[in-house]
């Protein structure tokens, strides 16, 4: 999809109207070489973070400061920064802006296996507004009622500060956790799960979500879908604080995270949400048949 270049197009695009306009205003300089406008290897440097963006882990995350760290402790480096002191922060800056930018860059539809049906709902208004995403949600009820009821989403985002698959769902999880970015997502599947639930009552407002210690891979097998693989995986105990008398609140459900990436910064999630009291929490904890349609999907 022409959206997961257009992070990469705009970082190419300013480093090009950036060497331009300091090209043509000293243009009449003795000895100017735009190549040099950055100092010593700078303009390597600077083509080498935008390939490392697609190669390393945690992309912008590992290579930005690595860069500059570098530039800084050596000699020559610092010598390098007094001299092109203004350019190089222009540009460091509007690398920057551009990355926040590219955020926005649109995404493709969330993974819709055929088995799941119609989704009802197709977007959701608590989503954080940045980075760019896209979310379909089912509703997964069983013939007998009860517990046995799902809530199933499935999610597009886009990875800024990222271009590549390597390490990509990893980094992203720990952003969620700590920027809180996962819960406004949640909320969704909370209020539909409120609504089908007759025991008890859940606050979308006073829910947390709590990791489990549990393995960090699963592999999802199957041959009649064509399916072989380990994807990383995610396990939280959703929480209640409104109900129980203790700070932690009560255990009222499992949400179960997998996730894939592709190049060009894109990061595919599926979301598994069901209450306290389901069967599949003791019997098929990691969803494997919703897993295995999703994933073949």
């Amino acid at each position: 999809m022409i959206g997961d270049f257009m992070p990469s197009v705009l970082l190419i695009f300013f480093v090009a109207v950036h060497v331009f306009a300091v090209h043509r205003k000293s243009s009449d300089e003795a000895g100017f070489e735009w190549k040099d406008m950055y100092g010593p290897h700078g303009f390597q440097a600077l083509i080498s973070f935008i390939v490392l963006l697609w190669i390393l882990p945690g992309g912008f995350l590992l290579v930005g400061p690595v860069i500059l760290l570098l530039s800084i402790l050596s000699p020559a480096g610092r010598i390098a920064w007094e001299s092109y002191r203004k350019p190089r922060i222009v540009v460091c800056v509007g690398l920057v802006v551009m990355l926040f930018l590219g955020g926005f860059s649109p995404v493709s539809n969330p993974v819709a296996p055929s088995e799941w049906g119609t989704p009802l709902l197709t977007e959701n208004p608590n989503a954080p507004f940045y980075p760019s995403g896209e979310q379909y949600t089912w509703l997964m009820l069983s013939e007998s009622g009860g517990f046995e009821v799902e809530i199933i989403q499935s999610l597009t985002l886009r990875l800024p500060y990222q271009y590549g698959p390597l390490g990509a769902e990893s980094s992203a999880f720990t952003l969620a956790s700590l920027f809180n970015m996962e819960q406004g997502r949640l909320n969704q599947a909370i209020e539909i799960l409120d609504q089908e639930l007759s025991g008890f009552r859940l606050d979308v407002d006073e829910m947390k979500l709590v990791p489990m210690l549990a393995e960090d891979t699963h592999h999802y097998s199957s041959t009649s879908a064509g399916v072989d693989e380990s994807v990383l995986v995610r396990l939280y105990e959703l929480r209640s604080l409104s109900i129980g008398s203790s700070d932690e609140g009560l255990k009222v459900g499992e949400v179960l995270c997998i996730a894939t990436s592709s190049w060009g910064g894109t990061l595919e999630i599926l979301v598994v949400v069901r209450p306290i009291g389901h069967p599949g929490l003791a019997s098929d904890r990691y969803a494997e048949s919703y897993a295995i349609e999703w994933l073949s999907s």
